[in-house]
């Protein structure tokens, strides 16, 4: 395994990081990085993300996370996201939790654009994308679709689907978001335009689709995930 780079790590802040960390200390911490140079700020931020705040108890990751994240966003926000994708991968950290719920609920619109496009893509459920939604106070219609129709992964082209139903009114839109899934170009985007083209009745979206769908077959597309899946994959 390659050693980290001295810009990832530094021996001798290690102690001096673990120590808060041990005694659950989230205002010591937050004092010692405040004494750091920017420079060791940044090497810090890195080892908390990578290493220290990765395999530590949940109890602690949140307790400092929402210290951190009070305290300078702009340094630690995304560094301690990442850290909980990784702990979301080991089953150490939920998107259940407490604290993420009630860290979710205090961003700023923009704290909710970063985090929501870094999580989206690694999220397998609907269910999980639409608890997301709930966490950060995204309305369904057009602000959720503003969000889906960024990321190729099959939950949230499901919710997409689905969520283009509360806009049907829109049919401008509509077709603005199927033209946008034609332009990314991806065998799953192409395959939901055209079940878009159908369900809405684009008769105006042209292109060569190779997907061949009755207005029949919608409703279960709609309401379906499995069904979705074998669909837009195919």
């Amino acid at each position: 395994m390659p050693l980290l780079s001295d810009h990832h790590y530094n021996k001798t802040l290690e102690p001096l990081l673990q120590a808060p960390l041990l005694a659950g200390d989230a205002d010591a911490l937050v004092r010692l990085l405040s004494t750091l140079s920017r420079s060791l700020q940044r090497t810090a931020g890195y080892m908390l993300g990578e290493r220290l705040l990765a395999d530590c108890p949940a109890p602690v990751f949140w307790q400092m996370t929402e210290a951190l994240v009070r305290h300078d966003s702009r340094a630690y926000l995304i560094t301690l996201m990442k850290t909980f994708l990784t702990r979301l991968a080991k089953g150490t950290a939920s998107l259940s939790d407490e604290a993420f719920l009630r860290l979710a609920a205090s961003f700023n619109d923009v704290e909710k654009q970063k985090v929501l496009l870094l999580l989206m893509p690694t999220v397998s459920k609907p269910e999980d994308i639409e608890q997301l939604f709930r966490a950060m106070g995204i309305a369904q219609g057009h602000e959720q679709i503003a969000y889906l129709v960024r990321t190729d992964t099959p939950p949230c082209l499901f919710l997409l689907l689905r969520g283009l139903r509360h806009i049907e009114h829109d049919r401008r839109h509509v077709l603005q978001v199927a033209r946008l899934l034609m332009k990314r170009g991806t065998g799953s985007s192409f395959n939901l335009a055209s079940i878009i083209k159908v369900a809405f009745g684009l008769d105006e979206l042209s292109g060569t689709f190779s997907l061949r769908l009755q207005p029949y077959e919608i409703a279960r597309l709609e309401n379906s995930y499995v069904a979705f899946c074998r669909r837009i994959l195919s």
